[in-house]
């Protein structure tokens, strides 16, 4: 059996509070399935920055999320846009 390739699109582009849960979970799952999720958070990599910058749409990102680390990224948008319910 073959590598099982995962589309990258088919992760809708984060544009408010309208989906935000629909994409925190496609992404989520996106990111487990390529082993860059641990911990209930993104891990820390150049693939995981990318990957969670690429799907927001571009006026949600913030300048200072050049030199931010992926899960200070992450918990920024899920502030912004979702509040985890307990």
């Amino acid at each position: 059996m073959g590598h099982l390739e995962l589309d990258f699109r088919a992760i809708p582009r984060l544009h408010g509070s309208q989906n935000y849960w629909q994409w925190r979970i496609l992404l989520k799952a996106y990111l487990e399935a390529n082993d860059l999720w641990k911990h209930n958070e993104p891990k820390e990599s150049p693939q995981t920055k990318f990957l969670i910058l690429a799907s927001i749409e571009g006026d949600k990102i913030e300048p200072a999320y050049d030199d931010q680390t992926c899960s200070y990224i992450f918990q920024n948008l899920e502030s912004r846009f979702g509040p985890y319910p307990g």
